[in-house]
């Protein structure tokens, strides 16, 4: 006697599972950090060539695609007061759901950083580190040190 434990969606059979005891299927495919509504995909158990009733499943979300690193390149600057540059951060992976960071200086007297976008402004000879910090839940930073010198006169 075989017994299929059987995923659909649409009609349309996605995967089986064959045995004993318990049976566990897979759902391919799905977006991370994404809600699916109950009863987008059924199941049902097949067995000596007869399906039972088909049964929703529950609504669920997918976990996120979390920050595993977040790096600048360069990671060291020279800027003369008065200059502007820009900060880039990158995050790792690529197909982080969230992927965004929020650039601070330890040192806004020496130099300002926009906070959204990484924009720097060289203000006052000195050193400051700008640090990087991603807004997905694993706050994952990285640091760039920028050493700013006299406007020549």
């Amino acid at each position: 006697m075989v017994r299929r434990l059987k995923l659909y969606t649409n009609g349309e059979l996605k995967d089986t599972a064959e045995g004993e005891g318990r049976l566990t299927v897979s759902i391919s495919g799905l977006e991370p950090a994404t809600s699916y509504p109950a009863g987008i995909y059924q199941v049902c158990f097949e067995e000596n060539g007869k399906e039972s009733e088909k049964v929703d499943s529950p609504a669920f979300t997918t976990k996120p695609i979390l920050v595993t690193s977040v790096t600048f390149t360069p990671e060291n600057l020279s800027l003369v007061a008065g200059d502007d540059d820009v900060a880039v951060a990158t995050v790792t992976p690529s197909t982080a759901s969230n992927s965004e960071v929020t650039y601070t200086s330890d040192h806004p007297e020496i130099v300002t950083v926009d906070s959204e976008g990484g924009d720097l402004h060289a203000v006052a000879p000195g050193t400051a580190t700008i640090t990087a910090t991603a807004k997905d839940s694993t706050h994952k930073t990285a640091h760039m040190t920028v050493v700013v010198t006299a406007a020549e006169e």
